[in-house]
């Protein structure tokens, strides 16, 4: 900031008129002031106007002039690149670059117009084959091949710089192809064999791995456009091949980490008290090796190891097995219960399976237990059931449902067991007679002594012949009454019928030892077989004459649809006496006494039809009244 000056004090005079003005001393400017003046005025400068020159006045126009003219060179370019194949183009040899389409395809398609048909040779591992372009389904599209051409700016500058070839679209039809090279296909394709490894008598044999061939249809179906139509190249049928799932690698890993290492040496197999030693040769039978997609997976038989124990420890099967009776000849054999080894599944693959890359002593140890079986020997010895004590058979006609209810009783019977002491029940033993215990209809006695139908009919046939088996094998008798009526194929007085649930056949084990009864049916017959421990020699039966002739034999007809024929016969007594046998003299005797009621005579006679008045009869068969 400038300083202020104090002015100085003047003397006073007397003022003097005169017309000259009076001269003003200057004040001393700081340079401050002068730096800022300065400034102010160069400032003022500026604001007066320039002139320029015609040239600087027209250097705008010249920029949107040269703007104008880049716009419409490219555009033109643009435009021309579009419908213009680009230069250098070539189509089957063939310089189409610079052409428009139309120009295009007519150059090409006069140029090759004699060659389309023309046979198309294609080079084979077998050699050189041809084909037309029809047989082989090759077709040439040549409109959507100069179509499909790019023109565009970025082509067109490509293309100048550097030579194209336009790609032609060909369509090749797959299924033409494959038929019209079927031969050269099946001469080329081989399926390859993967490489095998096995462990055979205690060593590891392998075998290698062969590639497969077969025709690469998509290489080929690209040489055809690639070359077709261009004389300089070859149409390439290309072969591929094909590589095994299971290399010579896999078996050779498989055969060092696992194969060589489990077959090495014998594994023992401890079992409790027993044990068992394994061979190289066991191992290598139990092992094998299986191809699994891409790679190979070892196998493990467990029942090859169960065997093998089983051979070695001849008492003990891969699976236990009860004791039994077998019968042959009428003699009954036991036959020993066998023990058993249990094996959880995958027990024995675990259990062996760390040990066959085990250097050294290679010993194996199981939990399995001994499985002893539910019927041991000895169970069965204890029953003393050592001799046939009777055998008895007792035939009958064939009829369907005689077959059906006799063998489905003898299923019941089959392997009835009796206690000493123990009473028997027939109907117990083959249960009631129902549809849903397996019996059907059959004819069977019923009220009065007459036949009738019902639900388990012919039974009676098997409980004649289990009460003559008992009778011979010396039972005692609780409960048994024969048929009211005699029918013929029975023995008089050594038979018995059952009728659930009021009348049944009971007898007693009095042997003091186990009895068991064996039940075999056929088509015509049923035999009952009772095993025991013998008591006496032999017991026989005496059968007496028929006393008490009674001879009132009715006679009833029936027009019953359901009627079933039944012949006559005398009712009468007969007593049979049952002896009983040692050392070839009787020892006991006992009476068994029986009645029979007449037969009556049922004739089964159709209701007759009513003719009408004036009819003609039946000449055929007039009086056929009685049913078979």
């Amino acid at each position: 900031m400038a300083e202020k000056i104090k002015p100085t004090p003047s003397k006073k005079s007397t003022p003097v008129k005169s017309s000259v003005k009076p001269r003003v001393k200057s004040a001393k400017i700081d340079k401050v002031v002068e730096v800022e003046l300065a400034e102010i005025i160069s400032n003022l400068e500026l604001l007066n106007p320039i002139e320029k020159t015609w040239l600087e006045k027209s250097r705008p126009l010249w920029g949107q002039f040269i703007l104008s003219v880049l716009v419409i060179a490219t555009t033109g370019f643009l435009l021309w690149s579009i419908n213009v194949v680009p230069p250098n183009a070539r189509l089957f040899g063939i310089n189409i670059g610079g052409k428009i389409a139309p120009t295009a395809y007519e150059l090409v398609n006069i140029a090759i117009q004699d060659q389309l048909e023309d046979p198309i040779r294609l080079k084979t591992p077998q050699g050189i084959v041809s084909a037309t372009p029809e047989q082989l389904g090759v077709s040439l599209d040549l409109p959507k091949t100069i179509k499909n051409i790019h023109k565009n700016p970025i082509s067109f500058i490509s293309s100048a710089l550097y030579p194209a070839t336009v790609t032609a679209k060909i369509d090749i039809n797959d299924n033409s192809l494959k038929i019209s090279l079927a031969k050269i296909a099946q001469a080329n394709t081989a399926a390859p064999i993967n490489a095998t490894l096995k462990t055979q008598g205690g060593r590891v044999v392998t075998t290698d791995a062969k590639s497969g061939t077969e025709i690469d249809w998509e290489e080929t179906k690209k040489s055809i456009r690639d070359s077709w139509l261009y004389p300089e190249r070859d149409v390439v049928v290309a072969i591929t091949f094909v590589p095994p799932n299971v290399s010579d690698e896999d078996v050779n890993k498989i055969r060092s980490d696992l194969a060589e290492q489990a077959i090495a040496a014998p594994i023992t197999l401890t079992m409790g008290q027993k044990s068992v030693v394994l061979s190289p040769a066991i191992i290598g039978e139990a092992l094998s090796f299986v191809p699994t997609g891409e790679k190979i997976e070892s196998r493990f038989s467990e029942e090859i190891i169960k065997k093998e124990i089983a051979r070695q420890l001849p008492n003990i099967s891969p699976n236990s097995s009860d004791a039994y009776f077998d019968f042959k000849n009428n003699k009954i054999i036991l036959v020993p219960a066998q023990e058993g080894l249990r094996f959880i599944s995958g027990q024995l693959d675990a259990a062996l399976s760390p040990v066959f890359r085990k250097k050294g002593e290679r010993k194996v140890s199981l939990d399995s237990a001994v499985v002893k079986p539910v019927i041991s020997t000895e169970s069965l010895e204890k029953l003393k059931i050592t001799d046939q004590l009777s055998n008895f058979r007792q035939a009958f006609d064939y009829l369907p449902y005689r077959e059906k209810n006799v063998g489905q009783a003898a299923k019941y019977l089959d392997g009835k067991l009796l206690a000493p002491g123990e009473v028997f029940s027939m109907n117990e033993t083959i249960k009631e007679r129902t549809t849903a215990n397996g019996y059907v209809k059959g004819i069977y006695i019923g009220d009065g002594g007459r036949f009738a139908q019902g639900l388990g009919g012919g039974v009676s046939i098997i409980t004649s012949a289990t009460w003559s088996a008992a009778f011979f094998a010396g039972l005692e008798k609780i409960e048994q009454r024969a048929h009211s009526v005699h029918i013929e194929r029975y023995t008089p007085g050594l038979e018995a019928t059952v009728s659930w649930p009021t009348l049944d056949l009971k007898f007693r084990n009095n042997t003091g030892n186990y009895v068991l009864i064996k039940a075999f049916a056929q088509r015509d017959g049923i035999t009952i077989s009772m095993y025991g421990t013998k008591v006496y020699d032999k017991i026989s039966a005496v059968s007496g004459e028929p006393f008490s002739i009674n001879n009132n034999i009715g006679t009833f007809v029936s027009n019953d649809p359901n009627c079933v024929p039944q012949p006559p016969g005398p009712g009468y007594k007969i007593k049979v006496q049952r002896l009983f046998w040692k050392n070839n003299q009787v020892v006991e005797t006992e009476d068994f006494l029986t009645s029979y009621k007449p037969s009556t005579n049922v004739i089964c006679q159709a209701i007759p039809e009513i003719k009408p008045e004036g009819s003609t009869p039946d000449q055929a068969n007039p009086e056929a009244t009685l049913v078979p």
